[in-house]
């Protein structure tokens, strides 16, 4: 009845670090989640001002003639 109890100890025991563990794993993946989306990339003026919004047809051209 004795080695059943302490099985039963350590099973216990065994579980309640998996729970924890786990539970701790899936927090800190949150976490890193939720940071990752409030970043935002810093853009300066001048980054911006080089694109260009028209679309340049002649790349497209050149891609056809690289790919048979």
């Amino acid at each position: 009845m004795k080695k059943r109890k302490n099985l039963n100890q350590e099973i216990l025991i065994i579980a309640v670090l998996t729970l924890t563990v786990a539970s701790l794993w899936v927090y800190l993946s949150i976490q890193k989640t939720l940071k990752k989306q409030s970043e935002k990339p810093i853009v300066s003026q001048e980054e911006i001002s080089t694109f260009n919004p028209k679309l340049d047809e002649s790349i497209f051209n050149e891609l056809k003639q690289r790919n048979p």
